[in-house]
């Protein structure tokens, strides 16, 4: 496991799981993590398991629709992760998985299938690809998982549409989910750090 971490305080109180986009890797959150001084919180920042078929950086699914997609090394990943973060004594409810693009199509696919809830999914400018075999897997337990999802309204990569679908369907299922826009493309908004901030605030 390739692995960086960022801590804003000597006592963090939080723990944030941050899952990169396509092609990339430990790196292209870290400067994100340092912009959005989220107080009191440490940032795990690992490098997903696949590389990337751009013959750059790394993945968190391997495959195609015709074929099919690997993913089964990211939850193992993901699951480690998990088990690590509680060794440092982040509970449950004091971690969240915040996700970019592909990374936070990962985060709803990982944490609505896990059997307790965390204390929070952030996904921004994500999708669910399959969404009646997440329907199908969903646990009760994770439906007390709050999330978030922030969606850029020129995003040309990931559309505006995807992040609706995503948020209807999550409605659907009766998660605690709210859904912010932003006048951006396919990025990280400048505002992410005071809407991930309320979104954490309001729901300690």
């Amino acid at each position: 496991m390739t692995l960086i971490t960022y801590q804003s305080s000597d006592s963090p109180k939080t723990a944030i799981l941050a899952l990169h986009g396509w092609s990339g890797d430990e790196d292209s959150l870290h400067p994100v993590a340092k912009t959005l001084r989220i107080p009191d919180s440490v940032w795990y920042l690992p490098r997903a398991p696949y590389p990337s078929s751009s013959g750059t950086g790394f993945t968190w699914f391997s495959g195609s629709d015709e074929e099919g997609w690997k993913y089964k090394k990211s939850f193992t990943l993901i699951d480690e992760l998990m088990d690590r973060i509680r060794e440092d004594g982040f509970p449950n409810d004091a971690i969240y998985i915040l996700g970019f693009s592909m990374g936070a199509s990962l985060a709803m696919e990982y944490t609505l299938r896990l059997s307790y809830p965390i204390a929070g999914i952030i996904a921004i400018a994500g999708f669910i690809k399959d969404k009646d075999q997440l329907a199908s897997d969903a646990t009760l337990e994770s439906r007390k998982t709050p999330i978030l999802i922030l969606h850029g309204e020129k995003d040309d990569i990931v559309p505006l549409r995807s992040g609706k679908k995503s948020y209807d369907l999550l409605t659907k299922l009766e998660y605690c989910v709210r859904i912010e826009t932003y006048s951006a493309g396919h990025k990280f908004p400048s505002a992410a750090g005071t809407m991930i901030f309320n979104f954490m605030s309001d729901i300690k």
